[in-house]
C-alpha cells in the first residue's frame, strides 16, 4: 500500500470519527434543547366562571412537596366515602377541570386536584419532563395517606392526557387504589414525546430515539419505562379507559393507552369510546358545547367507579 493511500485512509477514518462525534454531540444537545423547550413553565390559569365560585369557595387548599418544589393542591369535599385524585393533563392546572370536579362532588365524591410541577400556583422553573407527572401524583397520594385520606375510606384515580399516564405510574407504586379512570392517555412517555414529531417528519424522528431515551431515563429512572397497558394488567385494578374517536394527539388506533390496552385486552379494563362530534377529540371529550362538563361521559365515570366500590 502506497504512503499516499495510507494517508488517505487515515484522513477518511478521522473524518468518519469526527462526524460520528459531532452527530452524537449535536443530537444530545438538540435533545435537551427541544425537551426543555417542550416542558417550559406554564402559567395560563383559566378564569373561574361565576357558576363555579361556590365550588372554589368551599374547597380546602393543601400544599405538598414533590421533589424540591411545593405544589398547590385543593380538596373539594363531599359526603361520600370515596376520594378521587385527579391528575391534570399537559399544560393544565386543576382549574381546567372545575366543571368535571363539580359534577363529581355533586355525585358524592370527594376530589383532590393539584397544579403539577412548573404550572400555575405550584413551584418549578419548568415542568421538567413527561414522567414528572408520575412523581407529582405519587407525592399527592403520599400526602393524602399521611393525612388519613382526609377521612375518606377508598381512593380512586382519574387522569387526563399526561395525567392519565401518571395514573398508570401510580398503579405501579404500591398504592391501595380501588379503581382508576384514564382519559385520553398515552401508553408510554417515549411514544408521547417522539410520536408527534414522527407524525410531522416521519422516520427521521427516530434517529434521535436513543438520545431521548437516555435523557428521559437519566431524569426519571424506572418511571421513564412505564408502559401503561402492562401496568394496568399487572395491577389488577379495575380501570376505565376513555378515548376520543378523533383524538389527533394520541390516536385510538396507534400509540394511545386505548390502542395498547385493546391489543392486550386485560380482564380488568373497561373501554369507553367517545364518538359524538365535538366531544370526540383529545380534550373536548370532557366538555359540552356550552363549555360545561360532558354529562354523558361524567355519568359513565360516576357509574363505573360506584360499581367498583
Amino acid at each position: 500500500m502506497t504512503s499516499s493511500r495510507k494517508k488517505f485512509l487515515k484522513r477518511a477514518g478521522s473524518c468518519i470519527i469526527l462526524t460520528l462525534i459531532s452527530y452524537l454531540l449535536i443530537s444530545m444537545v438538540l435533545t435537551k434543547v427541544v425537551y426543555d423547550h417542550t416542558f417550559v413553565r406554564y402559567d395560563d390559569q383559566p378564569t373561574i366562571p361565576s357558576a363555579l365560585t361556590q365550588l372554589t369557595d368551599s374547597r380546602q387548599a393543601i400544599s405538598f412537596d414533590s421533589g424540591e418544589n411545593t405544589l398547590q393542591g385543593y380538596l373539594y369535599p363531599a359526603k361520600g366515602d370515596g376520594l378521587i385524585v385527579l391528575a391534570p393533563g399537559y399544560r393544565a392546572s386543576c382549574h381546567a377541570y372545575l366543571w368535571q370536579i363539580r359534577h363529581l362532588t355533586e355525585k358524592g365524591w370527594g376530589v383532590f386536584c393539584y397544579d403539577p410541577t412548573g404550572s400555575c400556583e405550584s413551584e418549578g422553573n419548568s415542568a421538567i419532563g413527561f414522567s414528572q407527572a408520575i412523581y407529582d401524583l405519587c407525592a399527592a397520594l403520599d400526602t393524602i395517606e399521611a393525612n388519613g385520606r382526609f377521612g375518606y375510606k377508598r381512593l380512586y384515580l382519574f387522569g387526563h392526557s399526561r395525567g392519565a399516564y401518571a395514573v398508570c405510574g401510580a398503579l405501579d407504586n404500591g398504592y391501595d387504589i380501588t379503581a382508576a379512570v384514564s382519559v385520553s392517555g398515552v401508553n408510554s412517555c417515549m411514544e408521547a414525546v417522539i410520536q408527534p414529531v414522527a407524525d410531522k417528519i416521519g422516520v427521521l424522528a427516530y434517529g434521535n430515539y436513543p438520545f431521548l431515551w437516555l435523557y428521559q431515563t437519566s431524569l426519571f429512572g424506572k418511571e421513564a419505562a412505564t408502559n401503561g397497558a402492562d401496568v394496568i394488567q399487572q395491577s389488577g385494578v379495575p380501570t376505565l379507559v376513555v378515548q376520543g374517536s378523533e383524538d389527533a394527539v394520541y390516536p385510538p388506533d396507534q400509540y394511545s393507552l386505548y390502542a395498547h390496552a385493546k391489543q392486550q385486552n386485560p380482564a380488568n379494563v373497561t373501554y369507553y369510546l367517545c364518538e359524538t362530534d365535538g366531544q370526540n377529540g383529545h380534550t373536548d371529550l370532557l366538555f359540552a358545547a356550552d363549555g360545561t362538563q360532558n354529562k354523558s361521559l361524567m355519568d359513565t365515570i360516576d357509574t363505573f367507579l360506584k360499581n367498583q366500590s
